[in-house]
């Protein structure tokens, strides 16, 4: 709705949408720190991850911990980056350069979550490119959330 209003008023709603993208960007990089960046026990009840598991859980704890948040978060950022490539090109047009420019760059912010919340897609892209690393943390990936399921029945 915001980036909405944004196009139809340059001037004033471009900074209102600007403002409300980083709003919820530095509320969602509060709650990927406060979980934390400590690596991940190595074959510990109630996981059992083997060393690359524990890896791969370890990089991409947020997902792994939140992924109901982790979800809702990629569909937010999809969102906020779709706004973001229609209105840089569209405030230009209006000669809202500043505007433009400060949503165009935002899009490197909403890359980089984009990359922590959903992990996936990154992995992916990687993998097709040739990754051998990326290639075996998406074979990992399936397993780890066995592990996880599994783990999480076992503690009350």
């Amino acid at each position: 709705m915001l980036a909405g209003w944004a196009a139809l008023d340059p001037g004033r709603m471009a900074w209102v949408y600007l403002a409300g993208a980083i709003a919820y960007e530095f509320w969602l990089a509060r709650r990927v720190a406060a979980v934390g960046a400590s690596p991940v026990a190595v074959g510990e009840p109630p996981y059992g991850f083997s060393e690359d598991e524990a890896r791969l859980v370890g990089r991409y704890r947020f997902y792994f911990t939140y992924p109901a948040l982790a979800r809702d978060a990629s569909a937010t950022l999809a969102a906020l980056g779709l706004a973001s490539l229609l209105l840089a090109p569209w405030l230009t047009y209006k000669q809202a350069f500043v505007q433009a420019a400060l949503i165009g760059a935002n899009l490197f912010a909403v890359a980089r979550f984009t990359r922590i919340v959903a992990p996936l897609m990154a992995l992916r892209v990687a993998a097709n490119t040739g990754d051998r690393d990326a290639l075996r943390m998406l074979e990992l990936h399936d397993p780890a959330w066995e592990k996880v399921r599994a783990g999480n029945k076992m503690t009350p």
